[in-house]
């Protein structure tokens, strides 16, 4: 099948998974539409999707916005040339590149164009047992103006109690996200302040995944809504917070910090 056509098939069958369900994934389309239901594979640039209540369809990748795997977290292997497959999670398709979780938790971007085929459990993921704790090295804040020399992003909580002054990084401005791996508005806003780090060198992120409202992180610092993203200056010194994402209202803070 042809592109075109490919493309014609799909627009038809996309007004019969149109209204989100609360266990399906969430394809967003070029078109401004988004689909509702399970992504199974990815190959010969297409994702397989089977929607609600209708028939598994090939949707061409250059048709496709974003994927929120509303689920959580989702069991994938990834295999891409000359390179052994790699197995993990995959919680986010955007702009072009998956976000990756290995078995050690650790995140990475994996663009589109390095792979060649993505399979998609339909398995939930195994619990994982928390990291035991890393013994802390002695903080300094004798320089304020050096570059500080850290992870630019880190987890640094799986819902256990985390002490977050000992990981604000001296010299920096370290912006702090509460958020659980089944919030929507959370793996929306994580890259966007991923981005953000990443392009200053003088911008840290330190993420505490609450996995729960009664875990205890949650209780220690009374989450109740997420995201929730806190903004420390050079000093480890709170300037604000944020219950719920604002791009603006986040670079108000970080200019805030900048000043303090």
């Amino acid at each position: 099948m042809g592109y075109t056509s490919m493309k014609k098939s799909c627009v038809g069958l996309f007004s019969l998974a149109l209204m989100f369900t609360a266990q399906a994934d969430m394809v967003r389309l070029t078109n401004g539409q988004s689909l509702a239901g399970r992504v199974a594979d990815y190959a010969d640039d297409s994702f397989e999707v089977l929607p609600t209540n209708a028939p598994s369809i090939k949707i061409p990748a250059p048709q496709v916005v974003s994927i929120d795997f509303s689920r959580g977290a989702v069991p994938a292997t990834v295999e891409s040339a000359g390179q052994s497959p790699a197995a993990g999670s995959i919680w986010l398709y955007a702009r072009g590149a998956f976000n990756f979780d290995n078995d050690k938790g650790e995140t990475t971007k994996i663009p589109l164009t390095t792979v060649s085929h993505v399979t998609f459990s339909d398995q939930p993921l195994p619990e994982r047992a928390p990291p035991p704790p890393r013994p802390k090295p002695a903080r300094t804040w004798s320089d304020p103006y050096a570059t500080p020399s850290a992870p630019k992003v880190e987890i640094i909580s799986r819902g256990e109690p985390v002490d977050i002054q000992k990981h604000c990084v001296p010299g920096g401005i370290t912006i702090v996200d509460f958020y659980a791996d089944w919030c929507g508005p959370c793996r929306q806003a994580g890259p966007i302040i991923e981005e953000r780090v990443n392009q200053d060198p003088n911008l840290f992120l330190r993420k505490i995944n609450i996995v729960s409202w009664t875990s205890p992180v949650s209780k220690q610092y009374g989450v109740r809504s997420i995201p929730f993203i806190q903004v420390y200056d050079s000093r480890g010194i709170e300037v604000g917070h944020l219950n719920g994402f604002s791009a603006n209202a986040l670079d108000y803070y970080i200019n805030q910090a900048r000043d303090h």
